[in-house]
């Protein structure tokens, strides 16, 4: 039930990371074993593309975006080792606002494998490659935001008693446009720590994490900086699964921030991770995921941000054939050391909320349907950065 409900968690994290994602296009049904190939046709509206303040900003700002594409989902199980990939190839075409025009590409591979008894090394792979989101720019341009991200967990899991675990991972993110490229970032992690496991308990993790935040093309830019920094994180993670229906995880840790140049304040607090999954029936699913650190996030201009989201999600199967998925999420950030690389304004903290709901349908055997909603608003004391914006999907997908 466990390694169920991590699948599960990972896959909502990775849609909340993906920029101006459509839900459809990062919550894929993985097949049992084998491979799937669904060449798709996404046809999205959205009454404010570029995320600009109605207020501020004169003119039309909606758009219709069609987005041609191929997914693929594969499973494949080698005796004790299992790979997984999902992916989707495609690129955008916007009606009014051309400029944005340009790929759009999602990449996740996992692996499990068994190496001796109750250890498993668990590497991951994961690539995007999309429009970066608008909100985030103080000056909007066609950009291509490329994240690559590479970890490789070490779990020695047993049913009972102590067991180690480790992970190392870096991620890369990288614009294409000339005047981004000053965001570009750099982030090195490395975990370890040791865990403790019974039946009647359920599974508790002590672990120690160090981050190394990096934006190498920002020190240039502005004399004598020294841009990125340095987290630590000492935390404690407990696991349990109820019976088949409820699975969750509550963990809380200590994280202390330092920056690397000088006259930028350290921060330090309390992070939390909790996740719950309830599946009260076989037709109903509901998903809670609250995650509170530091972390960095290129095209912001700060050093490092703290961030608190909050996300409720459920899924509940009308029929053999239909579907039906709504839920909310909030998110908070307090911006730190910002570098003021694009804009001469200081935003200190936003809030963004969104509400979201959709409905697909099996038109045939190897034929799918659906459409999707999303409204989503940002407040902050910055007018700039301020904005809301209404979306609606359409998508068509072809098993082959």
């Amino acid at each position: 039930m466990m390694k169920q409900f991590s699948v599960m968690s990972a896959a909502a994290t990775a849609a909340l990371m993906i920029p101006q994602a459509a839900l459809s296009q990062t919550e894929v049904e993985v097949p049992p074993d084998g491979l799937r190939v669904r060449p798709t046709v996404r046809l999205l509206y959205d009454s404010n593309i570029l995320r600009q303040n109605d207020d501020l900003v004169a003119g039309e700002q909606d758009d219709l975006r069609i987005t041609p594409s191929v997914d693929v989902t594969y499973r494949r199980q080698f005796g004790l080792h299992r790979l997984t990939v999902i992916g989707s190839a495609g690129y955008d075409f916007h009606q009014r606002f051309e400029f944005l025009d340009r790929e759009r590409i999602s990449l996740q591979a996992d692996a499990d494998l068994s190496v001796s008894g109750y250890c498993h090394v668990q590497p991951r792979a994961r690539l995007n490659f999309a429009q970066s989101n608008l909100s985030d720019q103080g000056v909007v341009v066609g950009n291509t935001q490329r994240t690559q991200d590479y970890r490789v967990a070490v779990d020695c899991e047993k049913p009972y008693g102590f067991f180690p675990v480790a992970a190392v991972g870096y991620l890369n993110t990288s614009n294409s446009a000339s005047s981004r490229r000053i965001f570009d970032i750099d982030t090195s992690t490395a975990m370890a720590g040791i865990g403790y496991s019974k039946a009647s308990l359920g599974e508790i993790r002590a672990t120690f994490q160090y981050e190394r935040f990096r934006r190498p093309n920002a020190d240039g830019a502005i004399p004598g900086l020294r841009d990125g920094a340095e987290n630590y994180r000492a935390g404690i993670l407990f696991r349990r699964a109820v019976a088949p229906r409820l699975s969750w995880q509550l963990g809380a840790n200590y994280f202390k921030t330092k920056p690397r140049a000088p006259g930028i304040a350290d921060f330090s607090g309390l992070g939390v991770e909790a996740q719950a999954v309830y599946t009260p029936s076989n037709r109903l699913s509901v998903l809670l995921d609250v995650d509170r650190s530091s972390r960095n996030q290129s095209n912001t201009g700060a050093t490092y941000i703290v961030q608190t989201d909050f996300t409720l999600r459920g899924n509940l199967k009308l029929g053999a054939r239909s579907g039906l998925s709504a839920g909310g999420s909030y998110s908070r950030r307090s911006f730190k050391g910002e570098l003021q690389l694009d804009t001469p304004l200081l935003r200190r903290s936003d809030r963004t909320r969104a509400v979201f709901a959709g409905y697909r349908y099996q038109l045939r055997s190897r034929l799918n349907a659906g459409a999707e909603i999303r409204h989503e608003w940002r407040t902050t004391a910055v007018d700039q950065f301020r904005y809301k914006s209404t979306s609606g999907l359409l998508f068509v997908g072809l098993d082959l």
